[in-house]
């Protein structure tokens, strides 16, 4: 008996399951420090073949797509003479990432928030496959918990539009919204020695990195104009809109947030109060000028090295006001000191520009600079996506006036992600404050 679209999508899941798999165990083993040819080669042909499996799968759900929304079109087009039917006006079901989720939260706002009633909608624009594998559980004050797949699209546009996600750490489930690791706080003890004399006693200590889930949520508010435009443009107008709200403010917390029971822990303070404090948490030299700004850089990765932390594969974060300054910084002779930077790298390593790093530090014209390896990092991510509506609630905008929705004409999108952040290794950060550059 042939797979139903949802089995096609399941398989394709876990296809890319196994390619992830396959590539993060070569990244395993191109980390260490003597690469093994023949592990590599093989892990290499085991990719290919998961990424063959992918692409398969990818090409069976793309073709079940296809002739289901034929299907929908047949079903809802209006015959204009014998022999000719007229193209539908619902479109074809989104091949775009987060269209899924941009429309099933279009359709589910005409709905009133009523997910049954969102069901039928969509049959009646002839999308019933929308939500043919949608098992909508329920979130927190009641909102729905969005399918898994569906969810995941969302957040796999979330992670290149944040900065932090975007360096590529390394993304852990966090199933029961906790989690605990041990973090690696010094090395073992080796020294050389006679037969039958004792070896040196082990000397490997251990911190620890605890994850809780964080709750990260906003509200969208979408006007019900464009709610009752079934347009493709408009579900890309919902789906961006949440993606970079939610990336701008994930990326403040994980940047800077100052780590509460509520709110992650940033980079700016995860080395405070720590042995690292001293030597990872550094002070702009006064008066900056070339020759200074070059060392200033330099201690900043000397500040990793010290720590056995390799230097390449590290990030760059700053503010656009320090990204400018260095663009531009130019020697005695006119030449530019970083060219590189014009590609989005210095000393040879990406670069990473936000606003969530701010100029009006200290007395007003200070920002901060950070140097991060990724492969150090760990985010938590527990439950999803929660999201609910409301077309009667009010909300604070912009300058912090409340506003009508109802009075509006528009619809309130609530949206809950849960997740954290931590350091497996703290000397893989190096945080500068006090910077003027540019200021």
């Amino acid at each position: 008996m042939p797979k139903d679209i949802n089995d096609l999508r399941r398989d394709r899941k876990a296809a890319a399951d196994d390619m992830k798999a396959k590539a993060d165990a070569i990244a395993t083993l191109e980390e260490a420090e003597t690469p093994d040819a023949e592990a590599l080669a093989t892990a290499q042909a085991d990719f290919e073949k998961a990424e063959a499996a992918f692409k398969a799968a990818d090409t069976a759900v793309k073709r079940a797509e296809s002739v289901e929304a034929a299907q929908a079109a047949a079903a809802t087009g209006e015959v204009d003479q014998p022999g000719t039917t007229l193209a539908a006006t619902t479109p074809a079901a989104p091949a775009e990432k987060g269209l899924k989720f941009a429309r099933m939260m279009r359709l589910i706002a005409a709905a009133g928030g009523n997910a049954y009633t969102a069901r039928q909608i969509a049959e009646e624009q002839g999308q019933s496959g929308l939500f043919a594998s949608m098992q909508m559980g329920t979130g927190e004050a009641g909102g729905f918990l969005v399918p898994e797949d569906v969810s995941s699209e969302v957040i796999e546009l979330l992670r290149p539009a944040s900065v932090v996600t975007a360096m590529g750490p390394r993304i852990v489930p966090m199933p029961s919204g906790n989690m605990t690791m041990n973090r690696r706080a010094t090395g073992a003890t080796f020294g050389y020695g006679e037969e039958g004399q004792d070896a040196p006693a082990t000397g490997y200590t251990f911190g620890q990195v605890k994850l809780s889930a964080k709750k990260l949520h906003g509200i969208v508010p979408i006007s019900n104009d464009l709610l009752r435009t079934s347009s493709t443009a408009v579900d890309r107008m919902v789906r961006d809109d949440a993606v970079a709200d939610a990336a701008q403010i994930q990326d403040r917390f994980f940047l800077r947030g100052a780590g509460t029971e509520s709110a992650p822990k940033g980079f700016r303070y995860q080395l405070v109060g720590t042995s690292y404090a001293g030597t990872n948490i550094l002070t702009m030299t006064a008066a900056p000028d070339l020759a200074k700004v070059d060392a200033d850089l330099g201690r900043m990765e000397l500040a990793l090295q010290n720590a056995n932390v390799p230097t390449t594969g590290a990030h760059w974060i700053m503010s656009p006001r320090v990204a400018m300054y260095l663009t531009n910084l130019r020697d005695g002779n006119g030449n530019r000191v970083y060219p590189e930077m014009a590609d989005g790298r210095l000393r040879r390593k990406p670069v990473h520009v936000t606003t969530e790093i701010p100029d009006n530090l200290g007395g007003g014209t200070e920002s901060e600079l950070m140097l991060v390896h990724p492969m150090h990092v760990v985010v938590g991510e527990h439950m999803g996506i929660s999201i609910a509506m409301s077309n009667e609630a009010a909300y604070k905008d912009a300058n912090g006036d409340m506003q009508s929705a109802f009075s509006r004409d528009e619809t309130l999108m609530r949206m809950i992600m849960q997740h954290d952040i931590g350091l497996r290794h703290l000397p893989a950060l190096a945080v500068m404050t006090g910077v003027t550059w540019g200021g």
